[in-house]
Order: structure tokens, then C-alpha cells, then sequence
């Protein structure tokens, strides 16, 4: 393709491409002009409502709202409503968007049956709507504006072997690279702007507040707790890499079934986690629980285990090392079968023992397998949401809180986004440091051969 060519089909595509942008803008902005509507239209109600408890006439109040707000409010009464409408206004009693605005029920003095409706029209938002539109639409286009003219130049100054070479990889990189766009820097981008703002469903108003979440975070004691949790809870990692290592060094030796028990060590690793939980959770129960009822057997106690709060932290931890041992145990089995054996030779020539062996070969060489599942499997730790959600929310007294979880409870619950945004940036930063840590400490003596 020649350069001109070239540069033609980037301009048509970058044409298109805004085009498609401005409609699906144009849509979203419709959608919530709509909402906007709806959501004046409902305080008009309200004030019209409250003007006829006082005794006033409602046309005087629905003037006076208008006039508040740069908006035209009539009222119509329930015998001017098509029946369709009435009904569908008694049934649901919610604003919706009509031809020329948005119309809600108007309720009687005592707010007990809809008597009429409220049309609103040229909302007050509409001008902000716009500004909105204009704000979020001139920063992408002028962002495609700028790619476009630099892949212009890009063509007109680079061989032809080469840019059709570059167009081919980036044809084949082109769809996973929109993937993580969409699915990854974009959620990562609109987290870092909800961390600056108060955000939440039921508020109107998205105002920037700075670093107010973060404030508010330094002297949250809950939420300090749950790092704390967090970090005790993965200490499950080093007890499951001792565990796993022993394992891999006796299944990798060949006595007949190894196969199997590999196989039933790995099962609950690839086995749902929330079906796991459900299994633990009845295994874990005070009264008929399988573990209780080992421990009487052996003339011991009964223990609640998810109900006390000494127990139920281990409790989760216990049932961590269970279902990641299967998967440590097969990394390290990749790792120590990568060992040449030649090294376990030259030591037994040596006349070091099964132990010396272990320690002055197994381990050194194993040293980037140790640090790939420690990073990975402190970083997943961190991450740990599904075990506590389904045995024990948390409970009890917050001793199972963990950040992840009181993340997904402060946005989804108490609708609080802004704040969760910023709680899952501070997580981040910890990853971030407790990884560079990681690296730096065991990084340098880690053996590659």
C-alpha cells in the first residue's frame, strides 16, 4: 500500500471512529438528560405537594418552582390524565420521560393517592448537560486528532517493508489490545478519578473532594483493622510453600501412584471456590460439623469454629492451604524436575545426605520458583474474597474483614464508590510496595541456571 493510500484509510478510519464516538456520546447524554428530567420532575411534585398541605393553590407553587429553576411546571389533575396514564402513575408512582420533558405523580396533602401529575419541561440541567457533553467529547477527539495526524506523518516517513510490517503486528495486536483498554486501563482510569469524588448512587452531585477520601481513611480504624486481617491472613503463604515443596519433592520420585495422589492434591485447586465454601461451612458447623465431630471422638471439645473469633481467621486460612497446596505443589514440581540431574549425582559421589542434597542443590535452584509463587501467592492473598464472603461476611466482631471484602461492602452496600475507589488504590500501593520489597530482598540471590 502506498503511503498515500495509507494515510487516506487512517483518516477514513479515524472519521469513523470519532463518528461512532459522537453517537454513542449523543445516546449517553440523551439517557441522562432523561434522568435529569425525571429527577426535576419529582422535585416539582414534591413542592407542589407540599404547597397544597399549606393550603396554597398548586399552580402558584408550580410557578414559583418554575421560576426557581428555569423550567415551565403545569399541573394537571387526575380527571385531564389519559386512564392509561393515571393508572400507570398510581402503580408505580415514578417520574417518567414524556414528549416534550418528564411528568411525575402528584400526590394528595396527606401523600396517600395520586391526584393529578406535574409536567416539566426545558430542564435546568440542560445547559450543564451540554457542558458536560462538550467536556467529555473534546478530550477524546482531540486525543484521536492528535493519533491520526501522527500516524499520517508516521507513513509518509517510514519504508514501505516496514510499515507493512508494523500494520500486520498491530492487526494482530490490535483486538487483544482494545480488550485491555476497555476491560482494564479504562476500569483502572474511572477508579482513579471515583478516588477524588464523592460518588455514590444516591447522590446527585459528583463533586470533587481531593483527598478527602484518603483522609478519611488514615483515621478509619475499621479499615486499618482489615489490613491488618489481610496481613495475617496471608501467612498462609509460607505455610503452604513449606507444605507444597515437601510435597513435590515426595511425588516426584517414582514409587508407583504418584499419578494419583497428584491428582487428588491438585482437585481442590481447580475445584469452585464457592462450592468449597459451602462444604467447609457445614464441615466448620458447632452442633453437626464433620471436625467437631473428630474432636469427639478423641474426647476433646467442641469448637465454633466460624462463630468465634479467635478461630474463624484460621478457620479461613486452614481452608486456604488446602485448596492452594495442589497448585504450589505442581509449580514446584515443574521446577524440580528442570534440575538436571547430574548436580544430585555429582553430591551423592560426594557422599552429601538426602538432606545436604535438599539443601545445597534442591533449594538454591528452585530459588526463582520460591520467588514467583511468594509474589503471586502474597499478591493473591491480598486479594481474598470469595472464601469470606460465603463463610462469614466478615464476622464475627470484623475479625475476617478483610480489605478486599470491605471494598465490595462499601461500594455495593453502602453505596459509597468514591471511597471504595480510594480504599482500592491504597490496596494497590501496598501490592506495589510489598512486591518491590520482595524483589529486593530475595531478587539479588536468586540463582538462574
Amino acid at each position: 500500500m502506498s503511503p498515500r493510500r495509507f494515510q487516506a484509510a487512517v483518516v477514513a478510519a479515524g472519521v469513523l471512529v470519532a463518528a461512532a464516538y459522537l453517537a454513542s456520546q449523543s445516546a449517553l447524554d440523551r439517557r441522562a438528560l432523561a434522568r435529569g428530567w425525571a429527577g426535576v420532575a419529582a422535585e416539582a411534585a414534591t413542592a407542589v405537594r407540599r404547597a397544597l398541605a399549606r393550603g396554597e393553590a398548586a399552580s402558584e407553587a408550580a410557578a414559583r418552582f418554575g421560576v426557581a429553576h428555569g423550567c415551565r411546571v403545569q399541573v394537571q389533575p387526575a380527571s385531564a390524565l389519559a386512564p392509561a396514564l393515571l393508572d400507570s402513575l398510581r402503580a408505580d408512582e415514578a417520574p417518567r420521560a414524556a414528549a416534550t420533558g418528564a411528568i411525575a405523580p402528584l400526590k394528595d396533602a396527606d401523600d396517600w393517592d395520586v391526584v393529578g401529575a406535574v409536567l416539566v419541561t426545558a430542564p435546568p440541567g440542560a445547559a450543564r448537560a451540554a457542558a458536560l457533553l462538550r467536556r467529555g467529547v473534546v478530550l477524546p477527539l482531540a486525543a484521536l486528532a492528535i493519533a491520526t495526524v501522527w500516524l499520517i506523518v508516521w507513513a509518509g516517513r517510514t519504508p514501505e517493508r516496514r510499515r507493512r510490517e508494523t500494520t500486520a503486528a498491530w492487526a494482530f495486536l490490535g483486538v487483544p489490545f482494545a480488550h485491555l483498554v476497555v476491560f482494564s486501563f479504562v476500569p483502572v482510569a474511572f477508579t482513579v478519578y471515583l478516588a477524588f469524588h464523592s460518588w455514590g448512587l444516591v447522590e446527585r452531585e459528583k463533586a470533587f473532594v481531593g483527598l478527602a477520601n484518603f483522609r478519611e481513611l488514615a483515621g478509619d480504624g475499621l479499615f486499618w483493622r482489615t489490613i491488618g486481617n489481610t496481613a495475617l491472613y496471608v501467612v498462609y503463604v509460607p505455610i503452604t510453600m513449606a507444605a507444597a515443596i515437601g510435597l513435590a519433592v515426595l511425588l516426584n520420585r517414582r514409587r508407583g501412584g504418584e499419578r494419583l495422589l497428584r491428582a487428588v492434591v491438585f482437585v481442590p485447586y481447580v475445584t469452585s471456590m464457592v462450592a468449597i465454601a459451602i462444604v467447609w461451612q457445614w464441615m466448620f458447623n458447632a452442633d453437626f460439623g464433620l471436625v467437631n465431630y473428630g474432636l469427639r471422638l478423641v474426647h476433646l471439645p467442641p469448637v465454633d469454629w466460624l462463630g468465634n473469633p479467635r478461630f474463624a481467621l484460621l478457620s479461613i486460612i486452614a481452608v486456604t492451604v488446602w485448596t492452594q497446596v495442589g497448585y504450589q505443589m505442581v509449580i514446584f514440581l515443574a521446577g524440580l524436575q528442570g534440575i538436571p540431574q547430574a548436580y544430585y549425582d555429582a553430591a551423592l559421589v560426594d557422599g552429601a545426605t538426602p538432606w545436604q542434597r535438599f539443601r545445597h542443590v534442591t533449594l538454591p535452584l528452585l530459588k526463582p520458583v520460591i520467588l514467583f509463587v511468594l509474589v503471586t501467592g502474597i499478591i493473591a492473598g491480598f486479594q481474598v474474597f470469595t472464601l469470606v464472603y460465603m463463610m462469614t461476611e466478615g464476622g464475627p466482631l470484623h475479625s475476617t474483614d478483610v480489605i478486599v471484602y470491605r471494598i465490595y461492602q462499601t461500594a455495593w452496600e453502602f453505596l459509597r464508590f468514591g471511597y471504595a475507589s480510594a480504599m482500592s488504590l491504597v490496596l494497590v500501593a501496598i501490592l506495589l510496595a510489598v512486591t518491590v520489597v520482595q524483589f529486593r530482598l530475595l531478587g539479588k540471590r536468586v540463582e538462574f541456571v
